[in-house]
Formats: structure tokens, sequence, C-alpha cells
């Protein structure tokens, strides 16, 4: 599992904002505009794409990647094992062995989504439209097959579920639900990890809620 970092400020060829892949292994990038207007991607110092609403930056271990972009901030997406976005409705097995999620970004539109051959509910992801990272995620369990429909420029993201910066009950991402504190208003409950906040029901307390041993 790669950190999720901050997008930088825009850098021109003078690479004044830049982050550093701070694995051993190639970090997968993946960039939607997000409303801005790309002008480069920078790897390592050289420019790996331009204008493209949607890019995959191959950034080595210990490598450094940034952008250039102007009028709103893109989005991004660190992953160690996405592999290159295919041909519309071509199928990608996942053989990292371990359960994703998968995440689009880019300015075209996906109109169907399939995982061994069924098509999920992702009708268009919603990240397409506008350009912000769809960050629902489609699950992609281990082996299985996924195939995307899709028109216009568009890139992907695979990643462990935990990378995932969705909004969630108990922080502002997952992954604070183990970094939470666990006082105060805003701390770490494993009740607010329920898919439903804890409630009553028909005059009887909610899981947890008024019990006691």
């Amino acid at each position: 599992m790669i950190t999720q970092p901050a997008v930088p400020a825009t850098s021109p060829a003078g690479l004044t904002n830049f982050v550093t892949n701070p694995t051993s292994n190639t970090a997968y990038v993946t960039v939607g505009a997000n409303g801005s207007t790309m002008a480069n991607y920078w790897v390592n110092a050289v420019s790996v794409a331009t204008t493209a609403t949607a890019f995959m930056m191959a950034v080595p271990a210990f490598g450094t990647c940034a952008l250039q972009y102007t009028v709103a901030v893109p989005v991004w997406f660190w992953s160690e094992c996405t592999p290159a976005m295919p041909a519309s409705t071509a199928g990608v097995v996942n053989t990292t062995g371990r359960n994703l999620s998968v995440v689009f970004t880019g300015g075209g539109a996906v109109s169907a989504v399939t995982i061994n051959g069924l098509t999920t509910n992702v009708t268009q992801a919603p990240g397409m439209q506008p350009n912000v990272g769809y960050t629902g995620g489609t699950p992609l369990p281990a082996g299985a097959t996924i195939a995307v429909t899709y028109t216009g420029t568009v890139a992907w993201s695979w990643l462990d579920p935990l990378d995932l910066t969705l909004a969630h009950s108990d922080a502002n991402v997952y992954a604070q639900a183990n970094t939470v504190p666990p006082t105060g208003a805003n701390g770490f409950s494993p009740l607010n990890t329920l898919p439903y906040a804890a409630h009553s029901e028909a005059g009887m307390p909610g899981l947890a809620v008024g019990v006691s041993n």
C-alpha cells in the first residue's frame, strides 16, 4: 500500500514542486485533470505527456514526479499495481493476488464495467462528468477479469481499498479509522464503521447503545 500524497502546486520547467516516490517499487500515478488545463506531466524531470486530461505516470523507485497545470488542481492516485488502461471492452485479469478497488479519472465517459463478464452497477463513472476522480471504487477480486466500455480519454487506478480517499463515517478517509485518536466527539469508534450509524429501532436500543453487561 502506498501513502497517497497531496497533489503539489503546479511546476514549470524548473520543477520547483515535485513529489518523490518513497518506495523501492515503481509507483503508478494516475492523474485526472479535474477541470484543470494540463501542460506537462514530469517524471524524473522529463516530460512524459502534455495536455492529456488523464494519464498514468510510471515513477521509478525513489524517482520524482511533477505536474504543470492552470485553472484548477488535478487529482491523482498512487498505486503499485495498476496496469496500462486497455482498449475499450478489452479484459484485464487481476493477477496481484489481492482484492482491489478500481477508480477512474479523465475527460471521457465510462458506460459499462464488467467483472468476470457480469455488468456492475456502474453505468457511467461519476468521475467522467465532470473530470474529477471517481472514488466510489469498483471492487475487483483477486483473479477476476475486468473490462471497461468507455469513450474519450480515461485512465484508471487499482488500489487497496484503504488507499481510497473516500468520505467515511468516522474520518475524512478510510485510512484515518486507525489513526484518529479514540477521544472526543470526532474520535474513532468502531460503531461508526458500520454501514449505518448505531440507532434505536422500534423502541429497542441500537447496537451497543445503552447496553451494559
